[in-house]
């Protein structure tokens, strides 16, 4: 069984603070990508509604996972989203071609 993480996650900020919210991801992939458990760190704009963020994260551990939270690249956009008002839901997923791939 993997012991990477999977992590999506769906951020939402109202419509004027997109673009803070914007930059404030941009900067936190480039310095999340430098992280030595960091697989994948992909943040993406909903093209369809202003200010909806999604979060594609592969980890190589829990450990690894842990790190990023205690970052301080993490801990500012946890900031800037705080003040944006962010609204997020967070999911630790197991992808099913994984579990295919073990069966």
């Amino acid at each position: 069984m993997s012991q990477t993480v999977h992590i999506t996650a769906v951020v939402t900020v109202a419509a004027e603070h997109a673009a803070a919210a914007e930059q404030a991801f941009a900067a936190c992939v480039v310095s999340s990508r430098k992280e030595e458990a960091c697989r994948q760190y992909v943040i993406s704009r909903d093209m369809e509604k202003a200010g909806r963020f999604v979060a594609n994260e592969i980890w190589a551990s829990a450990a690894g996972f842990e790190a990023h939270l205690a970052s301080p690249h993490f801990k500012v956009l946890g900031e800037v989203l705080a003040k944006c008002g962010a609204q997020a839901e967070i999911m630790k997923v197991h992808p099913l071609d994984e579990a295919a791939d073990a069966a």
